[in-house]
């Protein structure tokens, strides 16, 4: 049995603690907030029987083996750190950190101290995700030339007040970018080699539409997103043989797989 922690006591916590209550291995015993009222209301809406006011109170608990940060993406760095140096695993929202220095600086601590670090970046575990790769990996559709995705929804700046606050870390890529961003290459099994981006900033400043260019180690790759304007979030990935369609690329259970006459001669779900 693997015993979660969990800081943070805000919707997605409510979300990984339900896929918890759907696991065998898995069991969360408490969770903790910085305001000792919210994680008291949290834990008995959950009917959890253990909460903290404050993350330094969770993380002596000797029982809790791993830490899910539920936190917003400003403190993923700073929480990261305090789990390890408590000796922790952690599993932490995406987006991780907020910059190439602060995700070196948590990678070389987990392995210097032997500890389980991972973005808690759940698409990849869907089963058409698994398909998808299996379907490339096969040579379903030969070489892979080019990869698409788009992702975005209009989003409400008073009950998504976060995404539109630098001080948080919002930002359409942050938030929803880094499905496709995250998603594609590991598809592929490519590392991500040169970037080009292109974005409009709305007027906190962060991001709303991004546009990235990418070139892999083998093929190219475009993605947009957007928290202003509302996108298909679909994917597709084109190789010399056929190609693939995945409707809804962070979730969603379906994908087709298409020969070069564009007939369909697979589709999962």
């Amino acid at each position: 049995m693997i015993y979660f922690g969990i800081i943070g006591a805000g919707d997605i916590a409510r979300k990984f603690l339900d896929a918890v209550r759907q696991t065998e291995e898995g069991e969360v015993l408490a969770i903790a907030s910085r305001d000792i009222n919210r994680a008291r209301e949290w834990a008995k809406k959950e009917h959890l029987e253990t909460c903290y006011g404050s993350y330094e109170e969770l993380l002596a608990n000797p029982q809790i083996d791993v830490v899910y940060i539920a936190t917003t993406t400003n403190a993923h760095y700073k929480n990261i750190l305090q789990c390890l140096h408590a000796r922790k695993h952690v599993l932490c929202e995406k987006s991780l950190v907020c910059t190439y220095e602060q995700a070196k600086e948590v990678c070389t601590l987990a392995k210097e101290k032997n500890l389980f670090l991972m973005e808690a970046m759940w698409s990849r575990f869907l089963p058409k995700t698994t398909t998808v790769r299996n379907w490339i990996a096969n040579g379903r559709i030969g070489k892979v030339n080019l990869m698409q995705a788009t992702i975005g929804w209009k989003a409400d700046d008073v009950y998504n007040k976060r995404l539109f606050l630098p001080e948080l870390g919002g930002g359409s890529l942050y938030d929803i970018g880094i499905y496709p961003l995250e998603l594609l290459p590991y598809l592929v099994d490519q590392k991500i080699m040169e970037l080009q981006s292109l974005m409009k900033r709305c007027y906190t400043g962060i991001d709303d539409i991004c546009s990235l260019n990418l070139k892999l180690e083998d093929c190219f790759a475009n993605i947009q997103c957007s928290f202003t304007t509302k996108l298909s979030e679909d994917a597709y990935i084109y190789g010399e043989d056929g190609y693939i369609r995945i409707p809804k690329i962070h979730y969603g259970n379906q994908a087709f797989l298409y020969n070069h006459e564009d007939k369909i001669t697979e589709h999962f779900e």
